[in-house]
């Protein structure tokens, strides 16, 4: 087992290699068997997606640590019990900015000396009372009521305590990313097959499509490898895009002229 795995490992990374410098070698990509071409994308996403993950728990943990640090900072202290909210110090409570063109407000106030037609001036906004809170947006108005959690008491310091955990969902951060990459991957190598039925008619090369889509998974190696350096050393470079499609479009042409037979 341990030598099938080693000689798997070895096949990974020559066929990484080669997909990478030698386009003599897409001609034997387009003949290998959907089972080899299928493990090398896993890999290949396993492989080049774990660091982008990785830099985006490193984020999202910083963002939860920066967000219950501002929450014990400026959240009032609050007591909500048998369905009603009573918080702590001067009433109303109000929060206002300007985003997106769009005026924005938060309203607490339990005293009852306000009520929500404070949001009417307001594009966005959300005001909390004693026994609700009213979200309101562009598209609509949503009222939750605080008398369906009856049986539930939180304090301030109840949310502190549970903030940190929301790290926990890093987990599933991980798991389903790798799974949206590898979908990813593969809705590409999908599309870009009928890109290489189109180079390959230029060329007049013998190609099918089903070869042009594994020469299209061998063709991502290069531009998966810039996407991941570019999400965790250059987050806001945004013309990358351009970047990446040119990579693999260039990619694909010569790996038509090598996978195909000619016509």
């Amino acid at each position: 087992m341990d030598d099938f795995s080693k000689g798997h490992r070895r096949g990974f990374f020559k066929d990484m290699n080669d997909s990478a410098v030698n386009f003599s070698a897409y001609r034997n990509f387009a003949g290998h068997p959907w089972r080899r071409v299928i493990g090398y994308l896993v890999l290949l996403v396993l492989l080049l997606g774990t660091p982008v993950l990785l830099s985006f728990v490193y984020d999202f943990n910083r963002e939860v640590d920066r967000l219950a640090e501002k929450f014990s900072r400026e959240a009032p202290d609050f007591l909500l019990k048998n369905g009603e909210l009573q918080v702590f110090g001067e009433m109303p409570l109000i929060l206002e900015d300007e985003r997106g063109g769009s005026r924005n407000i938060i309203v607490v106030d339990t005293s009852g000396e306000t009520d929500e037609s404070i949001l009417q001036d307001y594009e966005n906004g959300v005001f909390v009372s004693k026994t609700k809170i009213v979200q309101k947006n562009s598209l609509e108005t949503q009222i939750f009521y605080f008398s369906n959690f009856k049986d539930l008491t939180v304090t301030k310091e109840d949310v502190l305590e549970w903030l940190p955990s929301l790290k926990l969902t890093a987990v599933f951060i991980v798991i389903f990313g790798f799974i949206y990459f590898f979908l990813a991957k593969l809705c590409t190598a999908a599309l870009s097959g009928l890109l290489c039925l189109l180079f390959s008619r230029l060329q007049q090369r013998r190609l099918t499509y089903g070869q042009g889509v594994k020469i299209s998974v061998y063709a991502l190696t290069i531009p998966t490898l810039l996407q991941a350096l570019q999400a965790v050393i250059l987050p806001g470079f945004f013309a990358f895009g351009l970047l990446y499609y040119i990579v693999l479009t260039i990619y694909l042409w010569f790996g038509v002229q090598s996978g195909g037979e000619a016509a």
